[in-house]
């Protein structure tokens, strides 16, 4: 008679440790099975790790649900926008009226007709940068200091890519891209813990600040047709942004469309050359980049977590979860339920249980087809998910013109990681060396 497999102690410090930075799956699966609503003491936080529980929790963030997605009280002690270093953003606004009011203003840019108008914006960028690297490649290549084409992706490339698409959609002036890039460095990387980080950002806010200030003004007396300028003419129940409010819109577009866009490229990139196979299959039918995109997002996507807050002691998983508790929903973890994918920790650009068509919300699931988790769900849906599609693919497609027979440097890699402790960010490649041919 065999005897009952023990439950494994699941230790809350696990979450911290340098091998979870470098790979959580394995404590994942762990709580998936064994714990699959987790009471995280240690961070003071319930750790949702199944696809159905997350999609349940996302259903039931809405006004007058069991969670919410702001963990500010805006009837609190704290004056809005003090404790983060963006200021004041709508991922802060949970439910409220306030939240519906600002995404209404902003959120139609990014999607459906609108995003047509800047394609040719994003696309102008990413022709501009890779010629620029393929021109500086081919000068190695004459000048006798390499034989073949050579470049880290991330610092060369996908690590500014974004940042300059999003300065051309604000009207920024061209000969402003490199300082506008500078002080979005600054504001990220002082997105860690600590008050010497929170303090570095603040500063980087406050220059971004002083920089917009002119602008804005000139788009009030002169609108144009750039971002800014439909901030400052949009209005919404009689409302328009105030300057402030188009500043704080402007760090958070900078933070949540920079960032999660170039770690997108990097990851797409490092899991087609971790899969040369699939990257030949893409390279022959550059169309399949869409499947690419969102197998990423499935496998390891940048953003594993998604905070919520408890409105009253409500159940989920079987688990009761208490009044004013902090939930993470873990996406990484439920991207890899093997209760709703096969294989999981398989990249796959070709598997047949998930959806691959346009996102319409997490949670979607017919006829043994589930959608991934990465883009939120309903009025969290994330306003920007069109866009970054796009960037990325965009840009997968034109690198995949110039990188001839690409192949990852023979150097140590750790590939798709956590950021060190204390240090802002979300999950992504630290570097990602390429060596290609140059004809």
């Amino acid at each position: 008679m065999t005897a009952p497999t023990e439950a494994p102690i699941i230790e809350p410090g696990e979450f911290l440790t340098e091998e979870h930075r470098l790979n959580p799956f394995p404590l994942y699966k762990k709580i998936r099975d064994w714990e699959p609503v987790y009471h995280d003491r240690l961070q003071n936080r319930f750790f949702v790790s199944r696809y159905e529980d997350i999609w349940d929790a996302y259903k039931r963030s809405r006004p007058g649900g069991d969670f919410t997605r702001g963990v500010y009280d805006m009837q609190g002690k704290y004056d809005f926008g003090s404790e983060s270093p963006l200021g004041e953003t709508i991922l802060d606004m949970g439910e409220g009226p306030e939240h519906r009011w600002s995404r209404g203003i902003v959120a139609g840019e990014f999607v459906g007709k609108k995003l047509v108008t800047w394609l040719p914006v994003i696309e102008e960028t990413a022709a501009e940068m890779i010629e620029q690297f393929s021109q500086e490649a081919a000068e190695d290549l004459a000048s006798g200091i390499s034989k073949q084409g050579e470049i880290d992706l991330v610092t060369q490339f996908s690590q500014r890519f974004p940042i300059r698409v999003i300065a051309g959609m604000l009207g920024l002036p061209r000969e402003d891209f490199d300082y506008f890039e500078s002080i979005y460095n600054t504001l990220f990387a002082g997105m860690g813990y600590g008050r010497a980080y929170f303090r570095s950002a603040e500063k980087a806010k406050f220059a971004l600040h002083d920089y917009l200030t002119p602008i804005i003004a000139d788009r009030r007396a002169n609108p144009r047709t750039d971002l800014i300028s439909k901030f400052v003419t949009a209005e919404m129940s009689g409302e328009m942004m105030t300057d402030h409010q188009i500043k704080s819109f402007v760090a958070l577009l900078l933070v949540g469309g920079g960032d999660t866009t170039h770690k997108a490229i990097d990851s797409m990139w490092w899991n087609l050359l971790s899969n040369y196979e699939q990257y030949e299959a893409v390279r022959d039918d550059p169309e399949l980049m869409d499947r690419v995109f969102t197998e990423m997002l499935r496998f390891d996507g940048s953003n594993h977590y998604q905070p919520r807050r408890a409105t009253r002691e409500t159940e989920l998983g079987n688990r009761v979860i208490p009044y004013g508790a902090n939930v993470a929903l873990c996406l990484g973890s439920g991207n890899r339920d093997e209760r709703v994918f096969k294989d999981p920790d398989q990249f796959n650009i070709f598997r047949d249980d998930l959806y691959f068509g346009k996102e319409l919300r997490v949670g979607y699931w017919q006829d043994g087809v589930a959608s991934h988790l990465g883009f939120g769900q309903e009025r969290h849906f994330c306003m920007g998910y069109a866009m970054a599609r796009q960037e990325a693919v965009m840009a997968g497609k034109m690198l995949l013109q110039v990188l001839k027979n690409p192949r990852l440097k023979d150097v140590p890699n750790d590939g798709i990681v956590f950021p060190p402790p204390g240090k802002g960010g979300v999950r992504g490649v630290t570097h990602l060396e390429i060596e290609f041919d140059v004809s």
